[in-house]
């Protein structure tokens, strides 16, 4: 077999790769070549109408007869091979559908003289069921591409170098090598090197994201300019793209109520209009002795308006397409009855930590008491004690400033979730809450304390002996869309509430902030779920945004699921609904945009599908209706409309501004002049810090703003007032 390029990238990178041999579904000779058997057709029914018609040979009717019937009799042959076949397998299962009942209507058609009818019925049938198979087939496709991304092959670093392996012989653990414009073929941590990645066919993230060492990357990503190392996370068929794949694989078994309803109506619709219209054709014939021929056209025209191929369309395609959309902008949906059920959901619900903020603790606020201790000094004692615990909040402390100097502790202990203390040159000091310090008898100035805890913050106390020092402040940042979010669901009339185990002095704050409807804190994993079974037994309908991970129980009482991908994944594909997969929050409002827009196409095609056949069906018993227009326009026409209206959502696009993160993220707190040698702490706003722009600090939220009358006017000019120099963040 001949060799192929590489299929990591479109450089030459001095690898083959033998692509495997597939084998692949031989479609039927008609569906090969069915566009030339449809011309065929055409042609031959085009001359049936024109011998029909012809004046050249009226005064040989017969011949004129045989020849119009022998051509429309052909037309139907070169079209009708699947229709046929749909039909006797409809009659094998013992039940009517719409390719019987155009064999009837053509059958029907030749016998009451009317060939030309019925060849043009079956001819714009085959053509429409053609097109509803193209429709479905990209549809189809949409996954197909999802598992064509992630090439099948890998380079795997072994002790002499690298060697071209398949995905399948790579095992969690080992080590494979990403070289620059190369796809990542399995998820894996970086272990060495730094790369810019492009994840927007995954998480749907347009703007490429830095990875460096200990970052996790996914199969699928497309490495910018620079090699880099992962270590495998999960083999070839647990990744993330693999368990999305199969995800939209059972989403789309997984139907909406409306879509199994008209299914199952669908079941009993059909031999309802096969028996009225032989009612039709019988009881004008038989009790009001009518000439039979006009009524059995009629009936006729009635089996072929009525087929409910634009009603069983109606639905299935439109969900699909907003599922693979959906799919494409980083939101994984398990189902359409999902997208079906958030049109009912009047509350969301939302964990805090690591979802409406980042879920990382960073270091505010270094203030010393009373001038007994510099801020260098500060921050000195309480990192050197905090570096011998494994807390989160010493996590943050010791990340906050990676230059300072560490001083030995001796005698270390801690009171696990309150407090730590230990000797620093033979001095014992101590580090911790305000309920350690009030424990340990200390006195502290406590209204000094509550503008930080009105904001949200959490202080970190220090104290030599008996005597308080001063303190540090811990805060969770708000995500920058969180603001973009909240003011969304107002705008759709869409409740809110925070559903946390933090304080509630903190999920107070951050609900001032964001506008939120109700705030609860102090809740454990059980209480949450409570909480949603609280508001669900007031008659409102809830959907639950968490992190997937302690937030499942909640998440599954909810009546929609939402998690967020990236802080949990492998959790939140199993717990929740739907997956946001790169953690912004404002795909929270495409996703109901696009929920919104497939629910519209859905009730659009539904109601458009049964208005023209019952108009068509009253134009038929009165006479008005022809067996082509009925084809062409109450059939074929509807189901078309039916499935171009559905792939609108296809167009739709994201209204809401992509900010990087580079944009955002701010790390120093202390603004400096080094000309005069002054400085100040610059103040948090809206829950974090303010952003360098044209010479100002502006608020986050101005960047992210929807629209201009929302963005914060909050500025603090970095001028010096007294030497206007520019002064610096440090």
């Amino acid at each position: 077999m001949a060799e192929t390029p590489c299929v990591h990238c479109d450089q030459c990178c001095d690898l083959s790769v033998k692509p495997d041999e597939q084998a692949e579904e031989k479609s039927s000779f008609f569906k090969v070549h069915f566009w030339k058997f449809l011309v065929a057709s055409g042609i031959l029914l085009g001359v049936s109408i024109f011998i029909d018609a012809s004046i050249l040979t009226t005064g040989v009717a017969i011949i004129n007869f045989i020849f119009s019937q022998g051509f429309a009799i052909g037309s139907v042959v070169l079209v009708c091979h699947d229709i046929l076949l749909v039909s006797v397998n409809e009659l094998k299962e013992k039940r009517l559908g719409a390719s019987t009942l155009m064999i009837v209507a053509a059958i029907g058609s030749f016998l009451i003289l009317e060939s030309q009818e019925g060849a043009m019925a079956v001819f714009l049938y085959s053509f429409a069921e053609r097109l509803e198979d193209l429709s479905a087939d990209k549809a189809r496709d949409a996954v197909s591409k999802l598992i064509k991304l992630t090439p099948d092959v890998a380079l795997l670093k072994t002790e002499t170098g690298t060697k071209q392996v398949h995905t399948h012989e790579v095992h969690v653990g080992d080590t494979i090598v990403i070289k620059p414009g190369m796809k990542v073929p399995l998820d894996g941590n970086i272990i060495a090197g730094e790369s810019y990645f492009d994840t927007h066919a995954i998480t749907g993230e347009s703007v490429p994201r830095s990875k460096g060492v200990g970052d996790l990357v996914y199969a699928s990503s497309i490495n910018g300019d620079n090699l880099v190392e992962l270590k495998v996370t999960k083999a070839s068929g647990d990744t993330l793209l693999a368990r999305i794949t199969n995800s939209i694989k059972e989403a789309q078994k997984n139907k909406s109520k409306t879509e199994v309803f008209i299914q199952k109506f669908a079941r009993y619709y059909t031999p309802a209009i096969f028996l009225a219209s032989l009612l039709i054709i019988m009881v004008p014939w038989l009790i009001f002795h009518d000439e039979p021929l006009p009524w059995i056209y009629r009936g006729l025209i009635l089996l072929v308006i009525s087929c409910p191929c634009a009603l069983t369309l109606s639905t299935p395609l439109s969900m699909v397409a907003a599922l693979t959309k959906l799919s494409r902008e980083g939101i994984l949906v398990k189902g359409g009855r999902y997208i079906e059920a958030l049109d009912q959901v009047k509350m969301f619900g939302f964990d805090k930590t690591a979802t409406l903020t980042e879920g990382k603790l960073k270091v505010h606020d270094n203030v010393p008491y009373g001038g007994k201790i510099s801020r260098e000094q500060n921050l000195q004692f309480i990192a050197s004690l905090e570096a011998n615990s494994h807390h989160p909040i010493a996590k943050a402390i010791m990340s906050s400033d990676n230059h300072v100097k560490l001083l030995p502790v001796a005698d270390f202990s801690e009171v696990r979730g309150k407090g730590i203390k230990g000797k620093i040159g033979n001095v014992e000091y101590h580090v911790g809450s305000i309920q350690y310090f009030k424990d340990q008898g200390i006195a502290i100035p406590e209204q000094d304390f509550k503008p930080y805890l009105f904001s949200g913050m959490t202080p970190v106390l220090l104290a030599r002996g008996n005597e308080y020092l001063g303190m540090l402040t811990i805060r969770d940042n708000l995500r920058v869309s969180a603001p973009i979010l909240l003011r969304g669901l107002k705008r759709r009339k869409i409740k809110s509430m925070i559903i946390s185990g933090d304080t509630q002095q903190t999920v107070d704050s951050i609900g001032d902030c964001l506008y939120v409807d109700e705030r609860y804190g102090n809740l454990l994993p059980e209480q949450k779920l409570g909480k949603i079974k609280d508001i669900q037994d007031r008659g409102t309908k809830v959907t639950m945004v968490g992190d997937g991970i302690n937030d499942a129980p909640a998440l599954t009482q909810s009546n929609v699921g939402i998690a967020m991908g990236k802080s949990g994944t492998d959790v939140a594909l199993e717990s929740a609904d739907i997956t946001i997969l790169n953690d912004d929050l404002t795909k929270i409002l495409v996703l109901l945009d696009i929920k919104n827009m497939a629910n519209h196409i859905v009730r659009q095609n539904i109601w458009l599908s049964i208005i023209i056949k019952v108009l068509f069906a009253v134009l038929t018993v009165m006479g008005l209706m022809t067996l082509a227009l009925a084809v062409g326009i109450g059939d074929m026409g509807v189901s078309l409309f039916v499935i171009l209206n559905g792939f609108r959502v296809f167009n739709y696009k994201s209204k809401f501004q992509d900010i990087s993160q580079d944009q955002l993220e701010v790390e120093a707190t202390k603004v400096y002049c080094k000309n005069c040698n002054t400085s100040f702490t610059y103040p948090q706003h809206h829950g974090r810090e303010m952003v360098k722009r044209d010479g100002d600090l502006v608020c986050w939220k101005s960047l992210v703003a929807e629209v201009a009358s929302d963005a914060c006017k909050e500025k603090l000019s970095l001028i010096c007032p007294k030497c206007s120099n520019m002064r610096e963040i440090e």
